[in-house]
């Protein structure tokens, strides 16, 4: 009785493993053919840039620090502080009263020696037609010449002095050099100003301005071999929300490398005609090495990288994938750009790798579309 239990039971044992078994190989089989969900991008062509990244510092080319020319009294602020100017404009006016009393000085100055200068010369053409005649020595004709020699000085040393007090009292009206940004107004009307000594405020140029920046010196054989083939290009980013990068020229390569930072330093101008770039920002700067027309780009998730090298996974007959060897020229931020492998319009998977081989079956769930290429403001 037992032994017919026994048997039974290992019968039922191994009808039950065989059937198990059976519908574990029909699951693994249904699951392995059901379909994997990715994300693809598509491949496309557009004009692409070669950067290096940099922080750059916003210079200007010229800031001039207004100090007098002369000593007074200061009598008017003629412009607001922080307002932007126009080279020639009014700016600041001491008070000239001193000034103009001393123009008027020398002038009448000038006049009594013109009307001593005309006696003196007459003496002396008297005197010299009375030398002539034997009526005068030698040494009273000398004496006429002379005076009248001396007046002709003083006459020319007032004539300088005059111009010299002009020059003074023109001092007395401040106007703008150049054309820029006023800061701060450091001194206010009533004030004692110093020539050569007290400043006034400071004007900065800002526009056109550069930015200077450095790059490692490893960098520097691409940098100097775009500029010997055409002028180097900098992009800068301005800090405002969803501002386009402004796009300027490098007009300056340092002869040198810094030891300190094996660093070379570069400047770039740009024509900020708006004002976006500010002195003594700091902002993200990309040096442009290379720019490639219509080359190959796609997402960066989509490469893989296999024992062979770099690959793709593509779709094919819209469900299926397809392994494809790519030759990468470089990486971008987001991207990167390949020299074959694909071609332009080809659907690349970005999502859903890890469950993929040559030939799987696929379900597309999301379509990214071709991502624009940046864009810049020219200021050229």
């Amino acid at each position: 009785m037992r032994s017919r239990i026994r048997k039974q039971f290992v019968l039922f044992a191994v009808t039950f493993c065989f059937i198990s078994g059976c519908r574990s190989g029909e699951l693994g089989s249904a699951a392995e053919s059901l379909p994997v969900a990715v994300s693809v991008a598509e491949v496309t062509r557009r004009n692409v840039s070669r950067t290096v990244k940099a922080i750059g510092t916003v210079e200007s080319y010229h800031v001039v620090r207004l100090m007098p020319q002369v000593d007074g009294q200061l009598l008017s602020v003629e412009v607001r502080e922080g307002e932007f100017v126009q080279a020639g404009t009014l700016l600041f006016r001491i008070d000239p009263r001193p000034f103009e009393n001393l123009l008027r000085q020398r002038q009448a100055a000038l006049q009594r020696n013109l009307a001593d200068l005309h006696v003196a010369e007459a003496e002396a053409k008297r005197r010299a037609a009375l030398f002539e005649q034997g009526v005068v020595s030698v040494e009273e004709n000398e004496q006429a010449q002379a005076r009248a020699e001396t007046l002709r000085a003083t006459v020319e040393a007032d004539r300088a002095a005059i111009e010299e007090a002009r020059l003074q009292l023109s001092y007395c009206s401040i106007y703008a050099p150049i054309s820029g940004r006023l800061g701060q107004v450091l001194v206010h009307p009533g004030n004692i100003v110093r020539k050569n000594d007290t400043i006034l405020t400071t004007l900065q140029q800002m526009h056109p301005i550069r930015v200077a920046f450095a790059v490692r010196e490893a960098e520097l054989p691409r940098v100097l071999k775009q500029a010997g083939e055409q002028a180097l290009v900098a992009l800068v980013y301005p800090l405002e929300d969803g501002a386009s990068p402004v796009r300027g020229q490098v007009e300056f390569i340092d002869n040198q490398v810094n030891r300190s930072t094996g660093t070379v330093l570069l400047k770039a101008r740009f024509d900020n005609p708006a004002e976006v770039l500010w002195p003594g920002q700091f902002l993200p700067v990309e040096l442009v090495i290379d720019e490639l027309e219509q080359a190959l780009v796609l997402p960066r998730v989509a490469l893989q990288l296999g024992q062979e090298g770099p690959y793709v996974f593509t779709l094919e007959n819209e469900n299926t994938v397809r392994v494809r060897p790519v030759k990468v020229a470089f990486e971008l931020a987001n991207d990167i750009v390949v020299q074959f492998g694909v071609r332009a319009g080809e659907w690349v998977i970005t999502e859903g790798h890890f469950r993929l081989s040559d030939g799987a079956v696929v379900e597309v769930k999301q379509r990214q579309p071709a991502v624009a290429a940046p864009h810049w403001r020219d200021s050229q």
